[in-house]
């Protein structure tokens, strides 16, 4: 009986020390990863928010974990992996600035939209072109209304919103100043859709041929922004619905 008890005591050391052993590279190559698919890596879970990395909501409050905002610096988790800040101290560097400001006013990848803004236009501050559809995402028009992202944030209009006041007219087809020509003319003519006489020459664009002062009437210029590719392939899907 002792002989017994004894062998089995040893199988079930071997079977144990077997099952640690493989389970060790699991955690460790899982570190990196998304396991609960809430937009924070394992290791930035378990390190920095604190949060259960197999669970995408922690607190059960309704909110994925990566859209929390513990801080209250106005950035959420998921933001604050992406530039490399503590997403449990609003002000990372106690510099007596938060976050939100010191980081989201910085353009890290040099695209003419600062990190802040690329947040609001869903696109990555950490590549210039995040669609790789070869149009910076500063032109890009992340929601197809006619506007580049860089023309939206700067009118506070929501660069993922193709109608950002829920009228049921696109924020390109809007006239922001009433001057009598729609944003989407005023960025191609270069005139500030929130200015009725972006030149201050005492005319309104909209009687103005040179609405921007650069010497060129603005019908005959040829200043239209790029145009985002991915918008050429959401109006083909709509006219091929049509169709059917």
């Amino acid at each position: 009986m002792k002989l017994s008890v004894y062998r089995i005591l040893r199988v079930a050391l071997v079977i144990g020390a077997l099952v640690g052993t493989l389970a060790v590279p699991t955690v460790v190559g899982a570190a990196s990863r998304d396991a609960d698919r809430d937009g924070l890596t394992n290791r930035f879970e378990r390190n920095w928010s604190h949060t259960n990395p197999f669970r995408a909501d922690s607190d059960r409050d309704g909110m994925r974990d990566g859209r929390e905002n513990p801080d209250r610096d106005g950035l959420t988790n998921g933001q604050e992996q992406t530039v490399g800040v503590d997403p449990r101290d609003a002000d990372t560097d106690n510099d007596s600035v938060e976050d939100s400001v010191e980081d989201g006013d910085e353009d890290t990848d040099g695209d003419d939209l600062d990190d802040e803004d690329e947040f609001d236009s869903d696109t990555d501050p950490e590549d210039e072109d995040s669609d790789d559809d070869g149009v910076d995402d500063s032109d890009d028009d992340t929601d197809c209304d006619e506007l580049s992202n860089e023309t939206e944030v700067e009118s506070d209009l929501d660069s993922d919103d193709a109608d950002t006041d829920n009228d049921g007219v696109e924020d390109g087809d809007e006239d922001n100043d009433d001057d009598g020509v729609e944003n989407e003319a005023e960025e191609d003519n270069g005139t500030d859709i929130d200015d009725d006489d972006s030149d201050d020459d005492d005319v309104d664009d909209g009687d103005d041929e040179d609405g921007d002062d650069d010497g060129d009437v603005d019908e005959d210029a040829d200043e239209e922004d790029e145009d985002d590719p991915s918008c050429d392939d959401e109006d083909d899907d709509e006219e091929d619905e049509d169709e059917d």
